[in-house]
């Protein structure tokens, strides 16, 4: 779990705003929005003097003072920092859970809680993550500059990937289900009253009716009913076999034959189709940029790891397996009367 929560930590508190990406101005305006807004944060809650920090809250004869709090509001993910400033009461709000934990804090030494060994371990996990925090903070400005995702490092992304921009062939349909009831007892149609709900729509069909007002009159799928049945530029490949061989096959503009599926019985009527295409990098570039942007993290990340390893002794060891049990030897029986005389050599030795 520590990497997983350092993970976030490198992405979103050492960084403290995005990196500056120079693939448009837009993203670095932005960047400097976040970075003024945290500036005029820190403007707004001043360091407290060294000499008396003011008391905001008193638990138990135990206080919680305003370095206290920004101890704790430096700890916040960016995010939460600029919720906090820019909701009115969001200091005082904190404050107070900041004391409802001392609260329960107070409660439990009392029960001599801090004494148990959960609580000992929980205490040193607790200092491990501090400690790692401080390092990556004091490291941060340097992991900043490795993280910056430039326009040149996302088009080689999409030049080395080009199978995660490819897209699939797509169809847009609309279709009316008419569902079946899963099981005896269950609610329902049952399999004759759905044909027969579905030639009566059939029947509507070709007297003139629009089927976009049929799929909202009598399709039982909840997902499109109110669009008129609409499921638009689809991949029919994930779509139930049937229902998919079907949106792949029938003519368009035309409603086929009923479709059987899991689900009941399907009038379908197909849009339309796109074939599959390699999507060009200015229509991927905002997915590209953030699958980069993840590759980066991840790169830089694991060459932190690997030069610690490097000069601190490291190894996951993982638990021997449990070793085989020895087979038990059946336990011998007595024999009974009836068992014993069957023996091998049974009677003898006896007097002769």
């Amino acid at each position: 779990m520590l990497r997983v929560s350092l993970i976030s930590l490198l992405a979103l508190g050492v960084v403290a705003q995005e990196p500056a990406k120079t693939a448009t101005k837009a993203p670095a305006k932005a960047a400097a929005k976040v970075k003024a807004k945290a500036e005029a944060g820190a403007k707004a809650a001043p360091a407290p003097s060294a000499d008396k920090s003011p008391v905001l809250a008193r638990v138990g004869g135990e206080v919680i003072t305003e370095e206290d709090f920004q101890a704790a509001f430096r700890l916040l993910g960016q995010q939460e920092q600029m919720q906090l400033l820019m909701f009115q009461g969001g200091k005082e709000e904190f404050v107070k859970r900041m004391a409802e934990s001392k609260l329960l804090s107070v409660k439990a030494k009392r029960l001599g809680l801090d004494k148990t060994p959960s609580y000992i371990r929980g205490l040193d996990r607790a200092k491990d993550d501090l400690l790692a925090r401080e390092f990556l903070t004091k490291e941060g400005e340097g992991l900043q500059k490795k993280l910056v995702v430039a326009e040149a490092d996302v088009k080689a992304y999409y030049d080395k990937h080009p199978e995660r921009f490819k897209q699939p062939d797509l169809v847009s349909v609309r279709h009316i289900l008419v569902s079946v009831k899963q099981g005896e007892g269950q609610p329902g149609l049952t399999d004759e009253e759905a044909k027969a709900r579905i030639a009566k729509v059939q029947d509507e069909l070709k007297g003139g009716a629009k089927f976009e007002e049929l799929a909202k009159t009598y399709s039982d799928d909840p997902g499109s009913k109110d669009n008129g049945g609409l499921y638009a530029d689809g991949d029919p490949s994930k779509w139930v076999a049937e229902f998919g061989a079907a949106a792949r096959n029938q003519p368009i503009g035309e409603v086929g034959a009923p479709v059987k599926t899991q689900f009941g019985y399907h009038l379908i009527k197909v849009e339309g189709r796109k074939p599959s295409r390699q999507v060009p990098f200015e229509e991927a570039k905002q997915g590209a940029e953030k699958m980069a942007q993840q590759e980066r993290q991840a790169t830089v990340w694991n060459e932190l790891m690997d030069g610690l390893r490097k000069e601190i002794p490291f190894e996951l060891v993982k638990p021997a397996a449990p070793k085989a049990q020895p087979a038990k030897a059946p336990e011998a029986k007595p024999a009974t009367a009836p068992e014993a005389a069957k023996a091998p050599d049974a009677g003898k030795g006896g007097a002769q």
